[in-house]
């Protein structure tokens, strides 16, 4: 199999279990219902909620490429998405962390994940 260095807009929407999160429109192309994804709808450019945004769609990133992953040999798996990193809970709450893991070209633009 070829090896896998992206994911689409259309298997993050699978992986997120939500039907209309990605939206293309005629003139700015993808888009992302971010209220989709939070608590609470965002309503205006001042509002809140953008690590919340940017955790749920590592999580769902993750969870794509494990998808995309399936039947993959070590060398073409994407690897862009790692795990979440859980401390320990402390006062009702859990520290968590998430990384993206790119591959940059040093003399051209374009940045790819990186395979494993």
């Amino acid at each position: 199999m070829a090896q896998i260095t992206d994911l689409t807009w259309q298997q993050i929407e699978t992986a997120s279990t939500l039907s209309d999160l990605i939206q293309i429109d005629p003139t700015h192309g993808v888009m992302i219902k971010v209220s989709a994804l939070l608590a609470n709808p965002v309503t205006a450019k001042s509002a809140s909620g953008v690590v919340e945004t940017l955790f749920e769609l590592l999580k769902i990133a993750n969870s794509a490429q494990t998808t995309v992953n399936v039947g993959q040999t070590i060398g073409e798996r994407l690897s862009a998405f790692p795990q979440l990193v859980s401390g320990t809970a402390i006062n009702g709450y859990v520290q968590q962390s998430a990384q993206i893991v790119v591959r940059t070209p040093l003399a051209t633009s374009g940045i790819s994940g990186v395979s494993n």
